[in-house]
This record gives structure tokens, C-alpha cells and sequence, in this order.
């Protein structure tokens, strides 16, 4: 089976791979956009966790493939397992679901073992991958920590892998950004001890490797993080979480689309709720009203922050209400967002040196300053946001400032 592809070009799949797309479970991803709700700033950001998937496939094969060209030995039987897991590594995200699952912390993330298991039970993907004899393998390799060789789980989730490989492309190319990466990266590939490592004694893969961080930064600060994508999401998260105070569960949202979730949403017949929903709609989006960074604040107080508002949903609708009511708004117009610590985690990715078998960003000598001073880009990307209606901006910043003791970084 042949399908075109707008990034990569032919991708290639095996009979038992098509059954598996064509589940009702993997055709659910086509209505789930790979980025969120990226598409309100970058129309073309249209593309869906489907033909991710179909990407991190292919990734997967071509990294497969240079492993033999350099010499390992896989078996037939342990390569159509990644790329069996690679087509269903996203099978259990929910729509938008890093916006309420990683940055207002509503519901377990999509990858916990649990969830993987209940989306690849279900009775059509089960039976799909049962007739290829390599479910149990797929179930293991994407929910075992363990398993092994670590190597065939490391294909698909690791640091630099096919997962990475496909959306860093994918992502750059639908939001129109003209950035990519070089294909050389792929012949760097080697399995030392059973892992999956990078070749870094050969001529210029550190720049390659460098040149790969310093796209997933671009692409976090430009699409990621932008402030009208990060106010649009938090939108969708407050309406998600009064939703669960209606009795929505997370269970309710695993057979949702993008477009199915804001309908049952709006089923609530919820005032605010509604607000929110057709808000993002119609890209009528709250504001920033107050800002503060790691700039601003500095490592401790960031965290003191994060501990505070990111973990205790209390305490952030607690805040919410007393801004709200600072300048008579209602409690579901004013949102603070804080999100958790996000790492570069690339920079971990495992390479072989004259030393033997290391990590990229902790080499045995002369420390790595370049690789440092990306990670150190990437950690001051963290924002603290307060969204409110554009008429209030002003209000609620003075109030914010009161409230943090912290000038607004906006102004």
C-alpha cells in the first residue's frame, strides 16, 4: 500500500499496517489536529495526529533501515513491531489534550500504560493487530519501561527519534516556516550494548545534532508558545474543567474528535462553558493581561509558581476568583496559565564519542557550552500568563501586580 504524502513524499505499508489505519480507533486521529489549536495563528496548521502517525512509520523504517546498513542485526519480526508501533504511538491522545493534561493537569497524559492499554483493546485495533501475531510486542514496547532490547522502544520514544523526526518537519512545513533539517542526521544512527545511540566521531553530526535542537527551540518559541495558540488552549482548558464539574470524565472524551469535544462541550448548555467554546470559535480570544518569565522572577520563583498554581487546581481557581472579582468579571473570564518546567529533552539523546557511549549534553570533557546555551534558550520560554477580556487588560494587570508583586513583564 502506497499513500502520497505532503512532507515525505510515497510512504510505504504492509497489509497488517492498513488494517490497523483502518480502525475506527486510528480513523478518530484525522479529527484530532497534531498541534492544537496552532491552526488560529497558522491556518495551515491543519494537520492531524493521523498523518503524524503515518510519518513516525515511515521515521521508524528509515531509522530501521540505516541500523542494518550499519551493520545490526534485526530481526524481520522486531522491525514490523515498531513500525506497528509507531502507527499507533498516539492512539490515546485526546483532543487538545496537552492543554489540559500537561498544562492545567485535569486528567493523566496521553502515554501513561493504562490508557495505552484501554485504546489498543478495544475490539477493532486488538483484532487488527492480533492478525499480525504482535500485539502483545506493540502493547509492551509503547508501555514497558523495561522492555527489550531497549533499542526497539527507543526508535519510537526516546529523545531523537521518529516521533521527533516526523513532526519537527511536519510541523514546520504546515505552519508555512521555512525550517528544516538535514536527511545526514539519519545515517548517524548505530546500536551500541543494545541502544539506540547517535555516531557523534563522525565528521559534522554535532552540527546536525546542534542544528536539530535549535529547531524543536524555534519551533516552541513560534508555534508551541505563542501567546494566542497558549490563550486559546487555556480556553479550552477552563471550559473542560467547569465541564467536569457538570461530571465530565476523562473516559468521556476518548472516542472525541476535535470538533466532537467543543459540541459535547457546549451540550452542558453552560453559559460559561459556551463563552469559552465559541470564544475559540470565533477567535474571540482573551487577552494577556499580565506576564511574568524566568527573566522576571528567576529559577526559584518560577518554581515556587509552578508548585503553587500548576499542581493545586484549587489554588489557581482560587486566584482566578479573586482577580475576577478585583474587576468585577466573571470567575470563567479571567484564566491563569502556568505551565510545568519543560525541558529540551533532546539534548539527552545518547551519542558515541571517542569516550564510548554518553550523553549529548553530558560529554566526560570540555564541557558543552553550545549544547548549554540552547538548553538554557529553551528553559527561559517558560511564561507566566493571566488572560482576561481585552477591556480589562489594563485593570487586571494593575490588579496582577498587586496580587504577584511583580511588574507585568507586558508593559
Amino acid at each position: 500500500m502506497i499513500i502520497r504524502d505532503p512532507v515525505h513524499g510515497d510512504l510505504f505499508f504492509h497489509e497488517s499496517e492498513r488494517r490497523v489505519m483502518d480502525t475506527r480507533q486510528m480513523q478518530r486521529l484525522r479529527g484530532v489536529r497534531q498541534t492544537g489549536s496552532a491552526y488560529l495563528v497558522y491556518p495551515g496548521c491543519m494537520h492531524t495526529r493521523f498523518e503524524h502517525s503515518l510519518g513516525t512509520t515511515a521515521m521508524a523504517r528509515r531509522i530501521l533501515h540505516v541500523l542494518r546498513q550499519n551493520g545490526a542485526h534485526i530481526e524481520p519480526e522486531q522491525g514490523h513491531a515498531v513500525a506497528l508501533a509507531a502507527l499507533v504511538h498516539d492512539i490515546s491522545h485526546l483532543p487538545f489534550g496537552h492543554t489540559f493534561e500537561d498544562e492545567r493537569k485535569l486528567f493523566p497524559r496521553h502515554d501513561t500504560a493504562d490508557r495505552i492499554e484501554h485504546f489498543l483493546s478495544q475490539t477493532e485495533i486488538a483484532q487488527a493487530l492480533d492478525a499480525s501475531g504482535l500485539r502483545d510486542a506493540v502493547v509492551s514496547l509503547l508501555t514497558d519501561k523495561s522492555f527489550s532490547p531497549a533499542w526497539m522502544r527507543q526508535i519510537v520514544s526516546s529523545t531523537i527519534d521518529a516521533d521527533l523526526l516526523d513532526y519537527l518537519r511536519r510541523d514546520a512545513y504546515f505552519a508555512g516556516l521555512r525550517q528544516d533539517y538535514d536527511d545526514r542526521i539519519f545515517s548517524t544512527f548505530m546500536l551500541v550494548d543494545n541502544t539506540l545511540a547517535i555516531d557523534l566521531t563522525r565528521l559534522s553530526t554535532r552540527t546536525e545534532l546542534l542544528h536539530l535542537l535549535r529547531l524543536r527551540y524555534f519551533l516552541t518559541e513560534r508555534v508551541y508558545y505563542h501567546h494566542a495558540k497558549v490563550a486559546s488552549g487555556a480556553m479550552i482548558a477552563k471550559a473542560v474543567e467547569l465541564a467536569t464539574e457538570h461530571g465530565l470524565v476523562e473516559t468521556d472524551l476518548y472516542t472525541l474528535t476535535d470538533e466532537a469535544l467543543f459540541r459535547h462541550l457546549l451540550g452542558y448548555k453552560d453559559p460559561r462553558i459556551a463563552r469559552l467554546i465559541n470564544g475559540v470559535c470565533d477567535r474571540r480570544l482573551l487577552k494577556r493581561a499580565y506576564a511574568i518569565s524566568t527573566a522576571e522572577v528567576g529559577r526559584r520563583g518560577r518554581d515556587e509558581l509552578i508548585a503553587k498554581y500548576n499542581r493545586s487546581a484549587e489554588s489557581r481557581q482560587r486566584m482566578e476568583r479573586e482577580i475576577a472579582d478585583a474587576v468585577t468579571l466573571n470567575p470563567d473570564q479571567v484564566i491563569l496559565y502556568c505551565p510545568d518546567i519543560s525541558a529540551i529533552k533532546e539534548a539527552r539523546v545518547r551519542v558515541v564519542t571517542r569516550h564510548g557511549l554518553t550523553r549529548l549534553n553530558d560529554p566526560p570533557d570540555n564541557p558543552p557550552f553550545d549544547v548549554k546555551a540552547v538548553e538554557d534558550q529553551y528553559d527561559h520560554l517558560w511564561k507566566f500568563y493571566i488572560f482576561a477580556p481585552e477591556s480589562y487588560k489594563e485593570r487586571v494587570g494593575r490588579v496582577c501586580e498587586r496580587v504577584f508583586g511583580e511588574q507585568n513583564a507586558l508593559v
